[in-house]
């Protein structure tokens, strides 16, 4: 796995894991003072938005241009959550597809 497969991979774990964090445990989202219904649909959209980014990192190796826009993606998408916690995983999964992208670019300017 290269780098950006490992930055996208660790970016999107933690953003799982957070969101599974923030479901689960009540007093986080109190501690956080949401405790709305919003709340919870953006911390599930996070979720799932990281599971966008966690099978774009297993792409990027095969596909890099389909796999750093699934984690530039998932990053982009990752930020409408409210909470302070996906700062690192946005970072990341960013990083990560930027990475892959720019690769991409760079890969494909030189075969020509």
């Amino acid at each position: 796995m290269k780098v950006e497969g490992l930055l996208g991979f660790l970016g999107a774990a933690m953003g799982i894991g957070f969101s599974l964090m923030v479901l689960v445990i009540p007093d986080i989202s109190q501690a956080l003072e949401e405790e709305s219904f919003f709340f919870y649909m953006l911390t599930i959209g996070s979720l799932v938005l990281s599971g966008v980014g966690l099978a774009g990192s297993f792409i990027v190796s095969h596909k890099p241009r389909l796999g750093g826009a699934m984690m530039v993606a998932a990053a982009i998408g990752c930020t409408m959550s409210i909470s302070i916690m996906f700062l690192l995983p946005i970072v990341l999964l960013a990083v990560g597809g930027l990475i892959a992208l720019i690769n991409y670019e760079e890969a494909a300017s030189v075969e020509e």
